[in-house]
């Protein structure tokens, strides 16, 4: 059994224009470790986003990844500093799934599309992986965590230079850049 961790990380632009926010460019990164030992890290970008657009997005390539690499019964470790991705899959998505998903008072759920696409991964690797979720500080004295910010920060700026949207193995995604 191998134990896979990714730290991920998103960052984006948002300008605040007379109360509205306006979505710019953002990148997404995660960095893998194979039972501690660093194997990699990807990175992407996209040009009109949100960053928690960007956090969720470095999560669900993860995933993909995982998948595309790991075997039955070796464990899954998502590492992020967004409490607000670390609370949807292990507090929210779960009612949010029994209420049709919808949030209380039938108000809708922001990234729906891939909170979806992540839960609906998440749901296939729990048949054969156990999956942890783990809170992380950030701009702390975290060296991964402080690394895949730079990759995630770098993917921004690209995307700002190229307008070009690249998500997980160098793809276009129709998950990226939505709205």
């Amino acid at each position: 059994m191998n134990t896979y961790s990714y730290f991920t990380d998103g960052a984006a632009t948002m300008i605040n224009k007379n109360g509205e926010y306006i979505r710019q460019e953002g990148g997404w990164a995660f960095i893998v470790l194979v039972n501690g030992e660093r194997e990699g890290s990807q990175s992407g970008g996209c040009k009109l986003t949100t960053n928690n657009e960007m956090e969720l997005y470095a999560i669900y390539a993860s995933m993909r990844h995982f998948k595309d690499n790991a075997n039955a019964g070796d464990k899954l470790e998502i590492y992020s500093d967004s409490g607000y991705c670390i609370g949807i899959f292990t507090q929210w998505a779960v009612n949010w799934e029994k209420n049709g998903w919808t949030r209380r008072g039938n108000k809708p759920i922001e990234n729906l599309e891939l909170i979806r696409a992540i839960w609906d991964s998440m749901n296939e690797i729990k048949k054969g992986s156990d999956i942890e979720f783990i809170k992380v500080k950030g701009h702390s004295n975290n060296a991964l965590n402080n690394e895949v910010d730079r990759l995630a920060v770098n993917a921004k700026k690209d995307s700002a230079e190229t307008g070009k949207t690249v998500g997980y193995n160098n793809r276009i995604d129709s998950l990226l850049g939505k709205k």
